[in-house]
């Protein structure tokens, strides 16, 4: 089989270098530290291509440019900057360097977040918290990738979105959350999704005392779309008793959909 293009100009390199489309501090708008300021890092290069991305500069059009790990540790520990750190993406999991930065961040001092979407596996790798985004089914580019000519692109994101082995691996290596984003044009879209989500915790065994670290998203880039998607979560999720989190972007109500932040 020919290279995935999703990483054809970004091959996994084990230089001590990563490339990195933005690096910033904010606060963590999403999961369990919502509201920690934290220093952002975000890797460019994806090995997946989801048609409602929020960062398509990391994946559909991947940009950026090379780092240094020592210039990320340095960046990280500069006089000011948060103790906790999120290394982010794209995928970071695709690039064999992010295991040697992950440690020499935890060995700094600092609370290191992975945020993944739980498809790879990247041999000793580190965190403090593994927030992993499995992706569901509607997040496969069919339309996209039909109309441009690419449908093997979608047919790959599909084969490569949900791996049972490695989020087990991934949730063994570090405390972890589940963040799904879902659909709430509709009762009905919400309750597909939940369908999905349910056959996965299942799937990984997760016993009921740690289901309320599986958190709903909204799919939305504004406040109006995210606030209706609140409800419809809250309304849907309170009728079926369901033990999910309603999980927020807080950055989005504060800065808008805003590279950045």
């Amino acid at each position: 089989m020919g290279e995935h293009p999703a990483v054809a100009d970004l091959k996994p390199e084990r230089s001590p270098s990563l490339r990195v489309q933005e690096r910033f501090v904010s606060i963590q708008g999403e999961g369990s530290l919502v509201g920690v300021r934290s220093s952002f890092v975000r890797v460019s290069g994806c090995n997946l291509r989801c048609v409602w991305c929020d960062t398509p500069r990391t994946s559909w059009a991947p940009e950026g440019e090379r780092a240094s790990l020592d210039a990320l540790v340095d960046w990280c520990g500069a006089p000011g900057q948060p103790r906790h750190v999120v290394l982010t993406g794209g995928e970071p999991l695709l690039f064999p360097a992010c295991a040697e930065l992950s440690a020499r961040l935890r060995a700094a001092g600092h609370h290191l977040t992975i945020e993944t979407a739980g498809s790879l596996w990247c041999e000793g790798v580190e965190a403090d918290l593994m927030s992993i985004s499995p992706k569901l089914s509607h997040s496969t580019p069919w339309a996209r990738a039909a109309a441009e000519g690419k449908p093997s692109l979608a047919q790959r994101h599909e084969d490569a979105r949900l791996d049972l082995e490695v989020l087990a691996r991934l949730m063994a290596a570090a405390p972890w959350q589940l963040k799904f984003v879902v659909r709430t044009a509709s009762d009905e879209a919400l309750l597909a999704d939940l369908a999905e989500i349910d056959a996965l915790v299942d799937a990984l065994a997760v016993p009921p005392a740690l289901r309320d670290r599986v958190l709903l998203m909204p799919e939305g880039r504004d406040l109006n779309a995210l606030s209706s998607g609140y409800a419809r979560v809250d309304a849907v999720t309170r009728e079926r008793h369901s033990p999910y989190r309603l999980g927020l972007r807080l950055h989005i109500h504060l800065y808008g959909d805003t590279p950045g932040t």
